[in-house]
């Protein structure tokens, strides 16, 4: 009994030392950031350095408070973040013991020789570190690495609802979500393989998931029609399109009805679709954005006859194409239209200026430097994401650095295929066309009276 007694106290105590350890108890961090600042020059001309003001012990990450001496700038000390997570786990290992490892003792066999194979248990600690700064600088030390595998299933989903999406899960453990009726619209940014294209099918899926009466969608795929042919046939597609002759049909149709959609909602007496009953929700999705740039276009001269324009040039098309992703951009909100720009190339002005603008929300997987992240997010540090899929930075009031969901193919089809309504592509965007066209005819002559979602 005795022994029994002075076993539990004795793990007890050995798990209690590996969680203190493990959540930073006894670290001498403060310390080493100091050193790592002043051997990375992050000093001024005084040769004045930070000083600590507060350590905070928070639930999974120690955060330490600075004094920043004048000269120096919150972008040097994150210019060299690899220096800090670098620094901070040198030859760092702590006692990895829990209490099921003393439960699995045979207590008829060498007790003392099981004892110490569990007290040479460990495990490398990978810390991280997040610098921030608001008058002070601020350094958050987590306790471990952010997870690299945050997969998309059922109990995500369960966390989902209405015109939410998943982001992605951040250091703390916490779901990141994105509320297209909070921010209509979203920039979308990384260089290729790093989850850009993983990152919208779980967005499309999750809004078909959630919202499959409700939803319409009005697709641009400019990389060959690799990315989005999935969703071509499903019911909730107006319009798909995989050149840029095809998306100015596309974008025109969506901007007809974004006007029918004002008419409505004028007519009800309202401002914004938020204050009706109306639900269906339109999502203008161009991957890739840069493809439409003007500048680009190899053919830049109409083709006239008699003054009359008998063949537009790529020039013109994407120049059009862009005027329409400007006038979405700033009128849609209100009327429940949501535009997603999504570029791999992140250099000048490859997002409209307007488009961007309006984008409240910003999402960006690792690029390749400074100037690349600026064009997708307004400022640096998509360029100091570590090289790994699905890591991403989310800007919207707030700064987020995230592990986005992974989802695979056959949880994609699973989810489309009760929605598939195979129709030729050409005839349903003919068809749109002509429906906003004769609408459109319909309302300069004649009352309107027809059924809507608020009957």
């Amino acid at each position: 009994m005795i022994f029994e007694i002075t076993t539990s106290m004795l793990a007890g105590g050995l798990v209690g030392f590996s969680y203190y350890k493990k959540t930073g108890g006894g670290s001498n961090d403060h310390e080493k950031i100091v050193r790592i600042s002043r051997n990375c020059g992050l000093v001024n001309k005084e040769g004045k350095e930070i000083r600590i003001f507060r350590k905070t012990r928070k639930k999974n990450y120690t955060e330490y408070v600075y004094q920043m001496p004048q000269g120096l700038s919150v972008n040097q000390f994150q210019s060299k973040i690899d220096n800090f997570n670098d620094g901070l786990n040198i030859k760092k290992t702590v006692p990895d013991i829990y209490f099921s490892d003393f439960e699995e003792i045979d207590w008829k066999g060498d007790v003392v020789k099981q004892v110490k194979k569990i007290l040479n248990k460990k495990k490398k600690l990978k810390k991280e570190v997040e610098i921030k700064f608001d008058g002070m600088l601020k350094f958050k030390v987590f306790d471990e690495e952010l997870t690299s595998d945050f997969p998309f299933d059922e109990e995500l989903l369960k966390k989902v609802k209405g015109w939410k999406i998943p982001v992605g899960v951040n250091r703390s453990n916490e779901l990141i979500m994105h509320d297209f009726e909070m921010y209509p619209h979203l920039a979308l940014g990384g260089a290729t393989r790093y989850g850009k294209s993983n990152f919208i099918n779980s967005m499309i899926t999750t809004l078909i998931i959630n919202n499959p009466d409700h939803v319409k969608f009005h697709l641009i795929d400019l990389k060959g029609g690799i990315e989005l042919c999935d969703y071509e046939n499903i019911k909730q597609t107006v319009s798909i399109a995989y050149e840029p002759e095809e998306a100015l049909n596309t974008l025109k149709t969506a901007y007809e009805e974004m006007r029918i959609m004002q008419e409505k909602i004028k007519k009800l007496g309202k401002k914004k679709i938020q204050d009706t009953n109306i639900k269906t929700r339109h999502f203008v999705i161009i991957d890739e954005v840069g493809e439409l740039n003007p500048e680009e276009a190899v053919d830049k001269k109409d083709i006239r006859e008699n003054g009359v324009v008998v063949h537009k040039s790529e020039k013109t098309i994407k120049e059009e194409c862009q005027q329409y992703m400007s006038k979405i951009a700033r009128l849609g909100a209100g009327f429940g239209f949501r535009q997603i720009l999504a570029t791999q190339y992140p250099t000048g002005d490859v997002i409209p200026r307007q488009c961007k603008q309006n984008s409240d929300a910003k999402l960006s997987f690792k690029v390749r430097n400074a100037t690349a992240s600026n064009v997708v997010l307004d400022e640096n540090g998509a360029e100091d994401l570590p090289r790994i899929k699905g890591r991403a930075l989310y800007i919207t009031d707030q700064r987020h650095i995230v592990q986005t969901p992974y989802i695979k193919e056959e949880e994609i089809r699973k989810n489309i295929q009760p929605h598939i309504n195979i129709r030729p592509r050409k005839e349903r965007v003919e068809s749109s066309a002509e429906d906003s066209k004769e609408t459109t005819e319909r309302r300069k002559y004649t009352p309107i009276i027809e059924e809507t979602e608020l009957s």
